[in-house]
């Protein structure tokens, strides 16, 4: 593990303990200990934990949880607008829709989507290009090394001609 993760009540209490699982829903790294105590409240047992390993593959992403209209927690989805909304932006905006479902459920089978799918092809296959134009890169700045050469030792011998004519 290359960093610590000492968020949460044993980073809040200067513990420096390392967090072995992540708080999706508190957005806190847990200590094993930590880990015990959430699951034993009632208001935290059902929380969502990930590993630590899984938390610092995505903790550089920003994904913002909470609703910019009210400032409450992302907790439905709406099929109709493929969007993510709080509990207050339903009456007004989606009431009407069909499909506004817990974000939980919706998220469910976001790993195995079509659209995941297809952004990993397609950051793949950027990420080959990218390597292509950097072995590119080094091949031409070789080759331009070997010209310099080439034109320097053309020059030398041109020169050496003129010298001893």
């Amino acid at each position: 593990m290359s960093d610590l993760i000492l968020y949460g009540p044993c980073g809040n209490e200067e513990n420096n303990k390392n967090a072995e699982k992540w708080c999706t829903v508190c957005e806190d790294g847990l200590c094993t200990d930590c880990e015990k105590v959430q699951k034993s409240i009632k208001t935290s047992r059902n929380h969502k934990l990930i590993s630590s390993d899984d938390f610092r593959q995505i903790k550089n992403i920003s994904v913002s949880l909470t609703c910019k209209y009210h400032d409450k927690r992302l907790e439905l989805y709406c099929k109709t607008h493929d969007v993510a909304v709080c509990l207050d932006c339903v009456p007004p905006n989606h009431m009407a829709c069909t499909g506004v479902i817990s974000l939980d459920k919706a998220a469910e089978n976001a790993k195995h989507s079509t659209a995941l799918a297809g952004l990993e092809d397609t950051l793949t296959i950027a990420l080959q290009n990218f390597q292509q134009i950097i072995t590119d890169r080094a091949t031409a700045l070789e080759n331009l090394d070997g010209q310099k050469q080439t034109i320097k030792n053309t020059i030398n011998d041109t020169r050496a001609r003129i010298i001893k004519s």
